[in-house]
């Protein structure tokens, strides 16, 4: 073979052999997820209790995961609170429960979900995961 065509040969069966390796650890690497339950039971005090699941990559900084619900105004989001994440590639379930002075009636609600990451050094900068968005329906408990 001649030496010019050589480096191009190489380089081929190169990108041919690390390919498939390339493609492996992208498989294994999961993808952050937020779903939302479409039905939320609604207290007799008008308080809903929002539930789910996510999962999410190992992440170098806390994770919080965090709830806002909307109902009246679909502009306006009211926060149901947040708790940490645990980003170890499976999933877990999640749930809120909205103790505030707010109160909610039963129907139709925007419900947003955030999981989002705090660097870990430097100033905690947020960086976002992923942002779930959907409609819940508030189901008042007998």
């Amino acid at each position: 073979m001649r030496p010019s065509l050589l480096v191009p040969a190489l380089a081929g069966a190169l990108l041919l052999t690390a390919a498939p390796a390339a493609a492996a650890r992208t498989a294994a690497v999961p993808v952050d997820e937020i779903t939302v339950d479409s039905t939320a039971p609604l207290t007799a005090t008008g308080h809903p209790t929002l539930t789910g699941s996510y999962r999410c990559a190992p992440a170098a900084g806390p994770v919080f995961l965090s709830v806002s619900l909307s109902q009246a105004d679909p502009r306006v989001h009211h926060g149901i609170g947040s708790t940490s994440a645990l980003c170890d590639g499976a999933t877990h379930r999640w749930t809120r429960t909205d103790t505030g002075t707010r109160t909610y009636a039963a129907g139709t609600a925007h419900v947003q979900v955030s999981l989002v990451e705090l660097s870990a050094t430097g100033l905690p900068l947020p960086r976002v995961h992923r942002i779930a968005e959907g409609t819940v329906t508030l189901a008042a408990t007998p």
